[in-house]
């Protein structure tokens, strides 16, 4: 039963609706690793469902592994660039700075946010952050003498001398708010800036202490992300614009890194089945035309009017016959039904109709 379930399912795949149906289905599951799982793992799902399924399922036709590869790629960057830009648009938790800072029992920087964390080229954006005096300042330092707000396009950034990850040229803003006196409470400190542009921004935010003894500065910024230690926002622009900015490099890295393992795979997977058809068709031309009656192939070297036939008045077969493909022109046996060296469906020529009696 299971057998017959299997074969009907093969057969279904053979159909227009099967085929469409394997494509959507590598599809949503490609999508969904992509997004939900892992982006490396998305890998392996483009080689299972884009390769290995449908030639275990007998869709072995070159073109058809490569559009659905073409597909697959197409497809999954503008579907997993919705999510994405959702969540870049999702505001974040306030951020805070270090809290195992030597000579300290609490995050001198706590609560450091942006509101709103959207908005327009018009929008004056609100940057917030508590400064914790009491067991913020490490042992021996001063007072906080001044806290700056660095906003730029390249993430963690704090000057304009561009880091290893971004290239020099980027937009970039400093703001300063220095402070008259020793702080000894919680205070706020409030930076309102119109960026003006859309895109997607980050900031940061870095305070000074001098320590009292040797008088070097002492600098720490907030705790942001893991590769860069920035803090992403604010989003400038509305939902379409930030999809916009985002696809582009979402296709690139699709691209990268799952058509480029899928396409060399399936590269490979063609070279081995040409290979493999070669072979056949080499054993199949040494071993000589199949003499009629369906017998064993005249021995290398002997004529075939010499070797045994059948015995006379019995009803011989006709030879296997030679003829080319309609598609690449490639010499393939009458009984082939495709083509070994494209994949093109053969159409046996039509038999010939007896004339009508009497003519």
């Amino acid at each position: 039963m299971a057998q017959q379930k299997l074969g009907g399912f093969r057969r279904f795949v053979q159909t227009f609706f099967g085929k469409a149906f394997l494509i959507v289905l590598a599809v949503v599951v490609v999508f969904a690793t992509y997004v939900y799982v892992d982006t490396l793992l998305a890998i392996p799902a483009m080689l299972l469902f884009g390769l290995a399924i449908p030639i275990w399922l007998g869709l072995k036709r070159p073109r058809y592994l490569g559009i659905m590869g073409l597909v697959v790629v197409l497809a999954v960057a503008p579907l997993s660039t919705i999510v994405i830009t959702q969540d870049i648009r999702a505001p974040l938790s306030p951020a805070s700075s270090l809290t195992d800072i030597p000579g300290t029992t609490a995050a001198l920087m706590q609560n450091a946010s942006v509101t709103p964390y959207t908005g327009t080229a018009s929008t004056n954006f609100t940057w917030t952050v508590t400064i914790v005096p009491i067991g913020g300042i490490p042992t021996g330092n001063s007072s906080p003498l001044w806290i700056n707000l660095y906003i730029s396009t390249c993430p963690g950034a704090t000057s304009t001398a561009a880091p290893s990850w971004c290239s020099a040229g980027y937009p970039f803003t400093l703001l300063n708010e220095t402070f008259s006196g020793n702080l000894t409470k919680n205070t706020t400190v409030q930076f309102h800036y119109q960026i003006g542009t859309d895109g997607i921004w980050d900031w940061q935010m870095g305070i000074y202490t001098k320590n009292l003894t040797t008088g070097a500065l002492f600098f720490q910024t907030l705790v942001g992300d893991p590769t860069y230690n920035g803090i992403e926002g604010p989003v400038v622009g509305d939902f379409l614009s930030t999809y916009g900015a985002v696809l582009p490099t979402i296709y690139f890295d699709d691209a990268l890194f799952l058509g480029g393992p899928f396409f060399v795979i399936l590269l490979i997977y063609l070279l081995f089945k040409n290979r493999e058809r070669k072979r056949k068709e080499a054993a199949q031309r040494a071993a000589g035309p199949v003499p009629a009656g369906g017998g064993p192939p005249a021995p290398p070297g002997v004529p075939p009017a010499l070797s045994k036939g059948p015995p006379p008045g019995s009803s011989a077969a006709p030879a296997v016959a030679e003829r080319t493909c309609p598609n690449c022109n490639a010499v393939v046996y009458e009984n082939e039904t495709t083509c070994w060296k494209c994949g093109a469906s053969l159409t046996a020529p039509p038999a010939s109709q007896p004339l009508p009696s009497g003519r």
